[in-house]
């Protein structure tokens, strides 16, 4: 569906060459939810804009369904932007609009009249549940009622992809939480692709089939979500996954740590979650586990476990349990100098 190959956006600044992105390659299926996560600088926003050519890249292809978007004319490129939506992190609103005349405004500049822009406009705003708003204007809502609006807007044209540039950081939690199971109505109900940029890991969990991760103009990692919240392996992604995973060992536990203590972090993944395999390899080998601290939980719907524990009994009858739970979970000894 999207297909990004080797994209290069780079700025002159006075002496200096900026490379906002730097050699990015990202492929993106039909009806996915694809994140991409970084912090501020990254040049993840850079990047999504480069997706429907506000931004032109420097470099590289932007490619919709195998056709390169960088090669079209501007009239060709016109036509294929409308099959691309967007919402903003600030909404991007007209204020001096209704809410119903803002919905209205993409389809009024293609030249669409009369009914078949209202019978469009009444039947987005029914569907992103701001029907009985279309007379106010945007001074009048909330702040999830205007990325409602902004949503509306998006798919009054009917595309096929929706870019999402940081559309729920302006939100609280719970106003966050309605605007995701949105997004996901409209994947589901409309076949749409979505790419969402954020700086926020929560929302990547919560809603993304694949994540890439960006620092310095390049993407650093990239997976299902699953995997890159199981097993990161850059350093950046291992900060992300811990902001929300709550994985860190706390100080409390390191600094109780001596040589005489058996600590170890032990990660279980799908089906293994539910088994008792530490019960097990205790029972056999006549040891005692003490669970110290982490957390069984799910994403995109799968088990996944860490947990800090201490084995306590005889050198051999540790070595042989460590050996028996190794055969089915990832285990990881714990020292004084944990990150």
């Amino acid at each position: 569906m999207i297909e990004l190959h080797n994209i290069e956006k780079v700025y002159k600044k006075n002496d200096q060459t900026i490379r906002a992105v730097d050699g990015v390659n990202v492929s993106i299926d039909k009806g996915a939810i694809y994140g991409v996560i970084g912090f501020s600088g990254a040049g993840k926003s850079t990047l999504l804009r480069c997706v429907n050519l506000i931004e032109r890249p420097t470099s590289g292809e932007v490619k919709l369904d195998g056709e390169d978007l960088t090669q079209l004319p501007k009239s060709k490129l016109r036509k294929e932007r409308r099959r691309i939506g967007m919402i903003f992190q600030h909404f991007n609103l007209l204020e001096s609009k209704t809410v119903y005349q803002n919905v209205a405004f993409p389809l009024l500049l293609d030249g669409k009249k009369g009914k078949q822009v209202e019978g469009k406009v009444k039947e987005l705003l029914e569907f992103v549940g701001l029907a009985d708003q279309a007379e106010k204007y945007p001074e009048e809502l909330s702040g999830g009622q205007k990325q409602r609006v902004g949503i509306a807007r998006a798919l009054v044209r009917s595309p096929e992809v929706l870019l999402c540039d940081e559309a729920t950081s302006a939100l609280d939690p719970q106003t966050t939480d309605s605007i995701l199971d949105l997004l996901r109505q409209i994947r589901e109900e409309y076949h749409i692709t979505i790419l969402m940029i954020t700086h926020e890991m929560q929302v990547i969990r919560e809603i993304c089939d694949r994540v890439a991760v960006m620092e310095d103009g390049k993407v650093i990692e990239e997976g299902t979500v699953f995997d890159i919240f199981s097993s990161p392996t850059h350093q950046t992604t291992k900060n992300f996954v811990s902001s929300v995973m709550n994985d860190k060992i706390p100080e409390s536990i390191l600094q109780a740590l001596d040589s005489t203590r058996h600590v170890y972090r032990v990660t279980f993944l799908r089906e293994q979650a539910s088994e008792p395999i530490l019960y097990r390899a205790a029972t056999q080998h006549h040891v005692e586990v003490n669970v110290l601290y982490g957390q069984i939980t799910q994403l995109q719907g799968e088990p996944f476990g860490s947990l800090i524990v201490e084995f306590i009994g005889g050198e051999k009858e540790i070595f042989k349990a460590l050996h028996s739970i190794q055969q089915s979970v990832t285990v990881k000894e714990v020292t004084r100098d944990a990150s």
